[in-house]
């Protein structure tokens, strides 16, 4: 008898199948599930175009479930990572957003601040939720 190794979350395949099956589970609402399988996704292909997007739903998963310490630190290493991603202009969104819920307005702003200086063509609907967030917190 062998030991029984922990199920894997992500069926064999390719990355972009392994990606899409991690996000079909976080659409499921299945949080605990995508949020592993994610994470799994991220631990065996850091290096893949998709990688800094799974760490943007990664960190959404932990958002929805209202632990906003957790999405802000994987907000912002998302970002650290990739400054480039396509999801980079979320991720600083987010981190904002998360950063306000674990009470940190100063650092809410500065995010928001980033944002606007690093992306000025950041899509439209990432500069009204700026907008947004920065008249909520009276930046």
């Amino acid at each position: 008898l062998s030991e029984p190794k922990l199920k894997s979350m992500l069926p064999a395949g390719k990355p972009k199948e392994q990606y899409t099956f991690a996000l079909n589970l976080l659409r499921q609402t299945r949080y605990k599930d995508a949020e592993q399988a994610l994470a799994e996704f991220i631990a065996a292909r850091a290096q893949h175009p998709l990688a800094g997007n799974a760490r943007y739903w990664l960190g959404e998963t932990y958002y929805v479930q209202k632990d906003y310490e957790k999405a802000a630190q994987t907000f912002f290493n998302g970002y650290r990572v990739s400054p480039s991603n396509i999801k980079a202009p979320d991720m600083l969104l987010k981190l904002g957003m998360s950063l306000f819920q674990i009470k940190k307005p100063k650092e809410a702003c500065a995010t928001f601040d980033k944002l606007a200086q690093d992306f000025p063509n950041a899509p439209a609907r990432i500069k009204s939720a700026v907008a947004r967030e920065k008249k909520r917190l009276r930046c």
